[in-house]
């Protein structure tokens, strides 16, 4: 009899099996593993259906609660309806940065504690009860098809460095005059402030963002017009802390707008800036793996036991130098030779076990296997 697997997320856009849809799952970075569970259901023998559709199996008889295995992201109402009904909860799964996803994350235990194994960061709390106390992984964030690597350019042929992301930051500018306007606005905004004053997660990580360490290489390598910017919000530049609003609007333009193909954009530079939002073990999300898909130069900053998942030889390691000047000096000063080596310890470590497990077939894999080695 084949794995009956259910997909559950609170996000709308996943139900209905519409991850089946290759050009539908593009559209939401990290999710296409679920499309290569269903593309591939014979040659794994398995079956998969979103949470929603799932539960309509059951209803119709058609599927047998016992039979089904639960991935769950976080707390989905369909994943928890199911195990009401019988199904195994297997894998919980978090993709979210702990930072921004942190009232989960205080509830870490409670949404744990029915599954076998679960995926996500590595948080160190305080509180120690709030660990969860079923079998964890580190989170190998998927986001590449095995057949869509792309082939790199010259390096003569390049430019310098390319930032591609949203302009977002850890926490909003709160006093902004338009999001007070309304009581229902000021109430919801005293609501998150309380509960981010109230939350373990949040008072133990936001030492830990990196997004003013981001923003202060961006602002060096503009000033240097040595960088481009890509993505959606920087045009809107008064979504950001005062200061960084000031700062960023005296550099030269380099900020270019969104673009259509994240890789095919970042191909056409040596350098790409990979700082992740939160400085947390094992906390290792598609930025850097994304620089060895392009074949780029990856500028690392984020976890710090990155050494334990990436090969140290394949990309710069901002951690290491005093100030975002001597970083982008040595990112000019790199020689052609220097940088090709780093390129193929790059490429080398996508074609390894552990670099297949970031692509969207080798995580699906992986999950498959977790949930037969615990049934």
């Amino acid at each position: 009899m084949n794995l009956k697997i259910a997909f559950c997320s609170g996000i709308r856009q996943f139900h209905e099996d519409r991850l089946r849809d290759r050009g539908w799952s593009r559209r939401f970075p990290g999710s296409a593993w679920v499309t290569s569970l269903y593309e591939r259901q014979d040659s794994l023998g398995i079956e998969v259906a979103s949470g929603d559709m799932a539960l309509s199996k059951v209803r119709l008889g058609e599927w047998r609660a016992a039979d089904i295995h639960v991935v769950q992201e976080f707390d989905a109402r369909h994943g928890r309806e199911l195990c009401r009904h019988g199904a195994v909860p297997a894998v919980l799964t978090v993709f979210e940065s702990p930072l921004l996803a942190y009232r989960s994350i205080d509830r870490l235990k409670r949404h744990c504690a029915p599954f076998r194994c679960g995926v996500g960061p590595v948080v160190s709390l305080p509180d120690h009860n709030r660990m969860p106390p079923t079998r964890w992984h580190p989170l190998r964030f998927p986001c590449f098809w095995k057949g869509e690597i792309e082939s790199p350019l010259p390096w003569g042929e390049r430019g310098h460095a390319v930032l591609v992301a949203a302009n977002k930051y850890w926490r909003e500018r709160t006093w902004n005059r338009e999001r007070l306007r309304g009581h229902g606005n000021l109430a919801r905004m005293l609501r998150q402030e309380i509960r981010k004053v109230l939350s373990p997660t949040y008072r133990a990580l936001r030492g830990f963002q990196l997004h003013d360490r981001r923003l202060e290489l961006l602002e060096c390598l503009a000033q240097r017009r040595e960088i481009d910017v890509f993505g959606s919000g920087w045009d809107h530049l008064e979504n950001l802390p005062p200061r960084w609003e000031e700062r960023l609007r005296r550099v030269p333009g380099v900020f270019r707008g969104p673009c259509d193909d994240k890789r095919v954009t970042m191909r056409g530079y040596r350098f790409g800036i990979a700082y992740e939002n939160t400085a947390c073990p094992g906390w290792v999300t598609e930025k850097i793996v994304d620089c060895f898909v392009a074949g780029i130069v990856p500028v690392y900053l984020g976890a710090p036991d990155i050494a334990e998942f990436v090969p140290a030889g394949g990309f710069l390691e901002a951690a290491r130098f005093a100030s975002p000047e001597d970083l982008a000096d040595r990112m000019r000063s790199m020689p052609a030779t220097e940088a090709m080596a780093m390129l193929a310890a790059g490429r080398g470590y996508l074609k390894s076990p552990a670099g297949e497990g970031h692509s969207f077939e080798g995580f699906a894999d992986w999950i498959v296997d977790l949930i037969r080695e615990t049934s």
